[in-house]
């Protein structure tokens, strides 16, 4: 079976799960081969919520969610502050999945893949970029995100990216710092830290 970062030719095994917030509840439908099938991953909640409850920019500021799997960053956080989504994944099965929940959810929301993504240019001087990334996938395609985030964030753009710790944190922690001018870590819950990073600040 393929990892839940590349393209899965396995059969489908399609589940609903939910996932409450404010009062809201968000259904999903997720698959075999994608991220976390089962529930929301604790990381990501712990990004969702964190994003949610820090982010102050406009309300009509580009949000990308990078590596959005089924699409629940992208989809409970556009939602919550108000911002369209820009839902971008390497897995064509995930891609699909973003756009069957964002419509079940009644979300406005665009998903690329990668490869859609990197060929167009009108997703530039964005104010938010949020990233759960695959650090199964290796060191260089983080850090690859967070140098994508750099590049398309405007002065004054925020980044979040999760990160465990054990995960090595402190380095992702240092190459934000590198990239945006600061970082620092604004949530930590059971090892798992937010990171965020303000272009040029």
């Amino acid at each position: 079976m393929a990892h839940y970062f590349t393209n899965d030719d396995t059969e489908h095994d399609f589940r609903e799960i939910e996932y409450g917030h404010a009062g809201r509840t968000y259904r999903f439908t997720t698959d075999r081969g994608v991220f976390s099938r089962e529930r929301i991953d604790f990381g990501s909640r712990v990004l969702i919520e964190a994003v949610i409850s820090d982010f102050n920019g406009p309300e009509n500021a580009h949000f990308i969610d990078m590596g959005a799997g089924y699409g629940p960053i992208g989809i409970i956080a556009g939602d919550a502050l108000g911002l369209k989504p820009v839902m971008v994944e390497v897995n064509e099965d995930a891609v699909r999945l973003c756009s069957r929940n964002a419509d079940i959810n009644d979300v406005q929301a665009e998903v690329l893949t990668r490869a859609e993504y990197d060929a167009d240019d009108a997703f530039s001087n964005v104010g938010l970029y949020v990233t759960n990334p695959p650090f199964r996938a290796g060191k260089k395609i983080v850090m690859d995100i967070i140098d994508d985030a750099s590049e398309k964030l405007s002065p004054g753009g925020v980044f979040y990216m999760v990160v465990q710790k054990k995960q090595g944190m402190p380095s992702y922690k240092k190459a934000i710092e590198a990239s945006f001018g600061d970082a620092e870590s604004i949530h930590n819950e059971k090892g798992y830290h937010v990171l965020k990073g303000v272009k040029n600040h």
